[in-house]
């Protein structure tokens, strides 16, 4: 039981920052980023053959992948969003910029699984069971950005110009709202979520470029099962999946592992479509 609950909280913290990034985005915009495992994936490769293991390293990653984040609204969203252009359009560009780091990165580092070296050494035994030290860092970092992001929207002037912006554009350009900055904090926010991501799951497992799909998937599961346009939430989702998704693996068979996240959001969406923790009424905003 111990080995499952530690392999279900470390899985669950990449899958949350994910969800997270995919709703901070898609709060303020209405758009789904299909680009994020590609994103995520990167990064992680990027922190194993360029970064050295610690603060530096992973604070150096961050920026790389807000930035790639960045490049990703530029091209992809901010000329589509002027001109009109509809949100399953500019979701699904998204992923053709994905497609395209993909296709770089793939030029860059070998197709190979990476795995980055220790933050921190160490061992924990629980109830007859020994797991990494590391295990527990991925969570506390997990928490630690997600509890942070919280924060920053919640108690700051530029949080709320976020919501506000996110709530109505329009007006909060009336009100003197920088929306054009707004929408760079809010990519570049996300961004460094998948950063920390990719880290983590270079960290606990492996990443590669196969790995953007499931990753991207995972997170957008996780995220409607949460509750999407919540961020608390979607953390809650996350856990939701990792345990599923966990279960199958270790009592059942790794086969079927990914297609139960599948019935379970295909469960979630038929009963409550606004997500497993949100209240029935009205979705959480945040």
């Amino acid at each position: 039981m111990t080995q499952f609950l530690v392999t279900t909280f470390c899985n669950a913290a990449v899958y949350a920052l994910i969800a997270v990034s995919l709703n901070v985005i898609y709060r303020s915009s209405g758009v789904l980023n299909f680009g994020a495992g590609h994103i995520a994936a990167i990064a992680g490769i990027f922190y194993v053959n360029q970064m050295s293991p610690g603060v530096v390293g992973i604070l150096v990653t961050l920026a790389v992948a807000a930035c790639a984040s960045l490049v990703g609204y530029a091209v992809a969203v901010a000329w589509g969003q002027r001109r009109g252009i509809d949100h399953v359009s500019l979701s699904l560009a998204l992923l053709g910029y994905g497609l395209v780091l993909d296709y770089l990165a793939g030029e860059i580092w070998a197709k190979e699984g990476f795995s980055a070296g220790p933050l921190i050494d160490g061992s924990v035994t629980v109830g007859g069971t020994t797991f990494s030290s590391e295990r527990i860092l991925v969570v506390v970092l997990a928490a630690a950005f997600i509890v942070g992001t919280l924060l920053f929207i919640d108690r700051t002037m530029a949080g709320n110009a976020i919501e506000a912006t996110a709530a109505d554009p329009e007006l909060a350009t009336l009100y003197g709202v920088p929306t054009g900055v707004v929408a760079l904090v809010t990519w570049m926010l996300a961004g460094a979520a998948l950063g920390l991501a990719g880290v983590l799951q270079a960290s606990i497992a492996a990443v590669s470029l196969t790995t953007a799909l499931p990753l991207v998937i995972l997170g957008i599961a996780a995220a409607v099962v949460g509750g999407l346009g919540s961020i608390s939430k979607a953390a809650a989702g996350a856990l939701a999946v990792a345990a599923v998704q966990t279960a199958f693996i270790q009592f059942v068979s790794p086969r079927y592992s990914v297609s139960m996240v599948f019935v379970l959001l295909f469960v979630v969406l038929a009963l409550r479509p606004a997500g497993l923790f949100a209240n029935a009424r009205v979705a959480e905003r945040v």
